[in-house]
């Protein structure tokens, strides 16, 4: 019966340390996503400037014109333009 508590004991210990690693593996690949959407808006919107000769005004223009796909749900995106010729101010953050 003492064999038995241990060996449970011992099964639960790994499984809370394998469900804590995959629970900091599946944030930081969010954190790492972020990332990865704001260099693509900044890669989108230099791409804009290069044809049109301008920036664009919002994060919706390159989403309807240039193939941008945002996960609205997970990420909210700050998209902060003074002027046509001035790269905008983009930041991206987690939800």
């Amino acid at each position: 019966m003492k064999n038995y508590i241990v060996s449970i004991a011992a099964f639960l210990c790994i499984l809370s340390v394998f469900l804590y690693a995959v629970s900091g593996l599946s944030q930081r690949s969010v954190i790492e996503g972020a990332v990865t959407l704001e260099n693509a808006i900044k890669r989108a919107s230099v791409q804009c400037y290069a044809i049109e000769g301008r920036y664009p005004s919002s994060v919706e223009y390159l989403v309807k014109n240039y193939g941008l796909q945002i996960d609205e749900k997970k990420y909210a995106v700050f998209y902060e333009g003074f002027a046509s010729n001035i790269m905008p101010d983009i930041t991206v953050s987690v939800r």
